[in-house]
């Protein structure tokens, strides 16, 4: 338990002075005492409930009593309705134009049914110092009962706006024994709202909902086909903690759905399952406003989020902790679903710190989860006590424009997945069991379905037709759809690919052309991604999978088997850069150790001002090595430091492969006597359109051409010079240039 305290303590540290302040009884103090001369002020006037027939106790229903003092307010006898210490029972209270005060000790509490609410807060309220103990009896309907408070309406009216609504200093219990009902709703036309120093304890259901709303009508509204709606904005929640209640904590914490220009900041979920789950909704890009249609899921800003002891959950990545969606769950109009990934998205989460306490368990989900989203940055993360957990910390999957950065480790380490532009910057150190376990620290992958045109293709078409898609799937635009002959189109819109039905597919204009019947292949893989940062004590430190455009500049350290290992069917458009590579091999088995292995097909891949150093005996027994099929390779300005290792081991190529291109090696330094390249790996450049390398003998195998040269690596009196090819092929005609 003291290492459990400390842990927190140190996160509230983390959290800064309102971090301090929201974990030591708010914003306001423990000692509210000075509330009333805060809210009311000196000499301010004030409705007092009990004047209007309002009975302490929490027993005898007080609710039109309490709204009878409500109305007197909003008809200008005074600012403030008081809440006496004590307990009220009450519910479906309306308030609007009107400030509600509680004293220290007033506690409201709600006894509700399928159809009720704690209160509906409209324009210009202030809700001040509250406490509600809630109990449902039923569960409700939908998202506009069941709340210990709401704001707006899910069944939004044209017209119906409410703004200026500032709630602060709130405490929420709950004491349903199941999870049935949300304590806070914010649906519709509301902008201008302020949450700060709201506390929630027990089993909601969700905690703090903020929703789009709309024609939903008034019964089955989850469900009722939409054809407008509007979208909260400009709100704040601040200060926000989620707490169990009777040893039990709730479901969802703060859900956002089709909302624009939200901040949340200075929050803490202790034992809550989902505590931030963010998604565009199901209806706005159709339907929304001209004003809010290209607003939605945009401005969303998230900062200072405390994760403690997230339990175990039953097996759905979806159930992540933190789960930002670009793909809506469910279609609610005739035009089908929407994506952040076809239109603008900016969310953007800063700060976030997960912990699991010594003894705890966690298992189920991804600690965080981006999903067919664009336009995610979520930056400044920390996990600790997770290092034996097998799941992933970070899941990224198809996904564009994402930055992500972390510092901690799972047991799976972190996964990228048919991804567009994206971003990781990791700073992840594995275990003992890790390192020789066959984990990766990241992962970049993909996958790919084959199809067939079932229409001919023209120049400057702007959809393409196929079918018997091998697989169902739902593709990112962006992706590629290859044709023969290594023609491919790009994908314009995001689709759902059916394997049983015919597809039509919107492109950007082809450039190309391609016949009726032509095998097509849609390439869902991850291209154009950028990972940086350390990977320590990882079997492999990153793996690349089927991945077509990737930089990597980053420290390894102690890893297993590979530093950085290319996979899967091929890997194009490779470059690693500027990395640093130490005492790797840790797995030590014989098998074979490297720190970067092009153990695939590939084509236009680099490795390149690397630094290379085994720490004294090396475990490794090669820094670099490659398959035949490689292609347009360039290993240059490497240094091998003191290594004692023939570093480098890339072919000989086949001949399919040297005939795209060969295989670059130069500039890259070594220890004194060492062997820069084991035998049969040869070593030269492009020059011109030859290529001049070094060699032991004129080449046997291979594609050449006419104006390679070749000087002997060996040179003695008496032997070649070197060797001049004069004709074109496999490996082509070659002359020695003449004896020493």
């Amino acid at each position: 338990m003291q290492e459990a305290n400390m842990s927190r303590r140190a996160m509230l540290a983390s959290l800064g002075m309102a971090g301090a302040a929201l974990a030591t009884g708010g914003i306001m103090g423990a000692n509210a005492g000075s509330v009333n001369e805060s809210v009311y002020g000196a000499g301010t006037a004030y409705i007092d409930i009990e004047d209007y027939g309002a009975v302490p106790g929490g027993v005898t229903d007080c609710s039109a009593a309490i709204q009878s003092a409500i109305n007197a307010v909003q008809g200008g006898l005074s600012g403030t309705v008081r809440i006496p210490k004590g307990k009220w029972k009450a519910k479906n209270l309306v308030v609007e134009n009107c400030t509600i005060a509680f004293d220290d000790g007033a506690v409201l509490v709600l006894e509700l049914g399928a159809n009720d609410n704690g209160m509906l807060l409209r324009s210009n309220t202030q809700l001040l110092n509250a406490t509600f103990e809630v109990t449902n009896s039923a569960s409700p309907p939908d998202g506009n009962f069941g709340n210990v408070f709401r704001l707006g309406n899910y069944e939004a009216v044209p017209g119906e706006v409410h703004s200026g609504i500032r709630v602060h200093g709130a405490k929420l219990y709950c004491h349903n024994t199941v999870r049935k009902s949300q304590a806070v709703e914010i649906l519709g036309q509301v902008s201008d709202f302020v949450l700060d120093d709201i506390a929630l304890y027990g089993p909601f259901d969700a905690g703090i909902i903020i929703h789009w709303g709309g024609d939903v009508g008034s019964s089955n509204a989850h469900n009722k086909e939409v054809t407008y709606s509007y979208h909260p904005h400009d709100g704040v929640l601040r200060n926000i903690r989620f707490f169990p209640y009777n040893g039990t904590a709730g479901n969802f914490g703060i859900i956002l759905s089709a909302v624009y220009d939200i901040t949340v900041e200075n929050v803490v979920f202790d034992g809550w399952i989902r505590p931030l789950w963010i998604l565009p909704g199901d209806v706005y890009a159709q339907v929304a406003t001209d004003a809010e249609k290209t607003k939605v899921q945009t401005g969303i800003v998230i900062r200072d989020l405390a994760i403690w002891d997230p339990p175990a959950r039953v097996s759905n990545k979806g159930a992540a902790p933190i789960f930002i969606q670009g793909a809506s769950a469910t279609v609610r109009t005739p035009l089908g679903p929407t994506y952040t990934l076809d239109s603008i998205s900016s969310v953007h989460v800063s700060g976030v710190t997960y912990a699991l306490s010594p003894g705890k368990t966690y298992s189920g989900s991804p600690l965080l989860l981006v999903y067919y989203s664009s336009g995610v940055t979520v930056e400044r993360v920390t996990a600790s006590g997770f290092e034996n957990v097998a799941e992933y910390l970070a899941l990224v999957e198809y996904s564009n424009d994402c930055r992500i950065s972390y510092a901690g480790a799972t047991g799976a380490g972190s996964r990228l997945y048919g991804c567009i532009n994206c971003a990781v910057d990791a700073r992840t150190t594995g275990t003992t069991s890790t390192q020789t376990g066959g984990k990766s620290g990241l992962t970049a992958a993909g996958t790919m379905l084959n199809a067939t045109l079932t229409a001919p293709l023209a120049i400057g078409a702007a959809t393409v037709s196929l079918s018997a898609v091998s697989t169902t799937l739902t593709v990112p635009k962006g992706h590629r759809i290859w044709l023969t002959g290594d023609k491919s189109v790009m994908i314009a819109k995001t689709i759902q690919l059916s394997a049983t039905a015919p597809n039509t597919v919107q492109i950007e204009p082809a450039q190309v052309s391609e016949s009726s019947g032509a095998a097509a292949v849609v390439k869902v893989v991850c291209s154009g991604i950028t990972l940086t940062g350390s990977y320590s004590k990882w079997e492999q430190g990153i793996m690349l999978s089927d991945v077509n455009g990737a930089r990597v500049e980053a420290q390894f350290l102690l890893n297993g088997k590979y530093d950085v290992i290319l996979s899967g069917s091929r890997a194009d458009n490779i470059r690693i850069d500027k990395s640093s590579f130490v005492s790797g091999g840790q797995k030590n088995n014989g098998t074979l150790l490297a720190n970067v292995h092009l153990g695939t097909t590939g084509d236009r891949i680099s490795v390149t001002s690397c630094g290379f150093e085994p720490q004294g005996s090396p475990l490794v027994n090669r820094h670099i090595v490659g398959s035949a099929e490689l292609s347009n390779v360039s290993i240059s300005d490497n240094d091998f430091g003191g290594s004692t290792l023939e570093p480098i081991a890339v072919g000989p190529q086949s001949a399919a492969a040297s005939q795209r291109g060969k295989v670059s090696i130069y500039g890259n330094t070594c220890k004194i006597g060492a062997a820069p390249v084991a035998a049969g790996t040869i070593q030269g450049r492009y020059v011109g359109g030859s290529f001049h390398g070094i060699a032991s003998a004129a080449p046997t195998t291979g594609s050449w051409r006419t104006g390679d040269l070749l000087v002997n690596e060996a040179p003695a009196v008496g032997s070649p010079k070197g060797w001049r090819c004069t004709a074109t092929g496999t490996p082509g005609t070659w002359v020695s240039e003449g004896n020493l």
